[in-house]
């Protein structure tokens, strides 16, 4: 069973995508800023308002890869059709910012390691798991793995990380809001 904890955090300055309010994007900086990271890793980066709040609010970042797929994807689940950006990070204009469109399943030999990792992306089952196996591979020990969408019964991230955890993966959920989390 997937733990509850409370966190408070201080608030960061806007924009703030629809997706995301305002208090789960401080929480997910303040979740991010926590490891230090070098490099981050976000799966389903759509414009990109929560890359450029992250890029500027953790200053240790050296490289964020945004992810997301092309605008004719068909998404697995109906309810993100909404979600397929027609110019996917175009809200970005950091140099430390990297777009990579998957016009395929990505493997670890498409990214490289990374010490946070934002899974935000296909919300299925098989999008979930795939996107959480791979970070679990491309993340340095004592990096910071961080979900949306945790309890939003729309989707299927729940089902995924409720199975993860039940395998012994350390996640957290964050009360009163949509995002787990887990430290490597």
């Amino acid at each position: 069973m997937i733990e509850k904890i409370a966190l408070h955090v201080k608030p960061i300055n806007g924009p703030f995508s629809y997706y995301l309010n305002w208090r789960e994007t401080s929480i997910l900086t303040f979740l991010v800023a926590s490891v230090a990271p070098k490099v981050m890793i976000e799966f389903g980066t759509n414009v990109g308002i929560t890359a450029s709040r992250i890029l500027c609010n953790v200053p240790t970042l050296e490289r964020y890869i945004g992810i997301d797929v092309p605008s004719d994807y068909a998404p697995t689940l109906r309810c993100q059709d909404s979600e397929v950006p027609a110019h996917p990070g175009c809200f970005v204009t950091d140099p430390r910012y990297w777009l990579l469109i998957a016009e395929h399943e990505l493997t670890h030999d498409d990214l490289e390691p990374c010490d946070a990792c934002f899974i935000d992306g296909d919300h299925s089952d098989q999008g979930v798991t795939h996107d959480s196996e791979l970070a679990r591979e491309l993340i340095r020990p004592g990096g910071m793995i961080v979900w949306h969408d945790y309890q939003n019964g729309g989707v299927e991230v729940t089902r995924a990380l409720d199975r993860f955890s039940d395998h012994g993966w350390p996640i957290k959920h964050v009360e009163g809001s949509w995002l787990a989390f887990m430290k490597t």
